[in-house]
């Protein structure tokens, strides 16, 4: 019966007419959304875009970018979906969020032979500690007291954030760990040499698709019932088996559908 009823709802939000075009974007960050070898843009996340497009009857294409053109067009044009953001108390009254699509589990990374006993975040404020200007880590790390004239150093991105980190530059990275060997492979280095040192259990770990404030609601509506529609169906359970990803806590992957508008 709940399955006859979204599917209702979702015809009544998407009808044929609906011709919004949009464009979903993110970072390359195998396995979640990379292009491949032949310059496409692919991954799993990418998969449930689709899934989420087909159900919604929308179209839309994909772009692969560094974040801070991903976060320029995100905040400029109203048809553009950021498919994997963490959602914080900055951010929340800044974007509208369709559906929450995965996590990540945020960890301060040091070397392996590093020899300091680190059990806190506070404690790490000893250290020097790195993440990517710009992301949520950033303002996670200030808003625990770093700062770059003491102890927070800002790169641009993975390659100069985990080099900076095997070359004795920094103490900790804080960072996502479930791609965390991937990184270090892509990038020459070896993952044995790292360890995870502190686990950021209070830092946001959901990832959304969020939308710029401007997307109409009609449209907005329709992705989030999709997205529930897909969890429903079971096709976003085979998606995150299709790409060897383990599967959300259960509050995840049944996020109970809403019409009204996050803001």
């Amino acid at each position: 019966m709940r399955n006859l009823l979204l599917t209702f709802i979702l015809l009544l939000y998407s009808p044929f007419g609906l011709a919004t075009s949009l464009t979903f974007v993110a970072e390359d960050l195998p396995p979640y959304h990379f292009k491949n070898s032949e310059g496409e843009v692919v991954g799993a996340l990418v998969d449930i875009s689709k899934a989420v497009l087909k159900k919604a009857k929308l179209t839309g294409k994909f772009e692969i970018m560094p974040m801070a053109r991903a976060f320029h067009e995100f905040e400029t044009h109203p048809n553009i979906i950021m498919m994997s953001l963490l959602k914080n108390p900055t951010r929340e009254s800044q974007f509208q969020w369709l559906g929450q699509v995965y996590f990540a589990d945020a960890y301060l990374v040091s070397l392996k032979d590093f020899k300091y006993s680190t059990p806190s975040l506070q404690a790490a404020r000893a250290y020097r500690v790195s993440t990517i200007r710009g992301y949520s880590s950033e303002h996670y790390l200030r808003s625990a007291g770093f700062d770059e004239s003491n102890n927070l150093v800002l790169v641009s991105n993975y390659s100069q954030l985990w080099n900076m980190l095997y070359k004795g530059r920094v103490d900790f990275v804080l960072t996502n760990t479930l791609t965390l060997q991937n990184e270090l492979k892509l990038i020459g280095l070896d993952p044995n040499q790292v360890k995870k040192h502190v686990h950021l259990t209070d830092y946001p770990s959901t990832l959304y698709f969020a939308a710029n404030k401007n997307l109409d609601e009609q449209t907005a509506s329709a992705i989030k019932l999709a997205i529930e529609q897909i969890k429903e169906s079971g096709q976003y359970q085979a998606i995150l088996k299709k790409w060897q990803l383990p599967e959300p806590e259960k509050q995840i992957a049944t996020e109970q559908p809403y019409l009204n508008i996050v803001k």
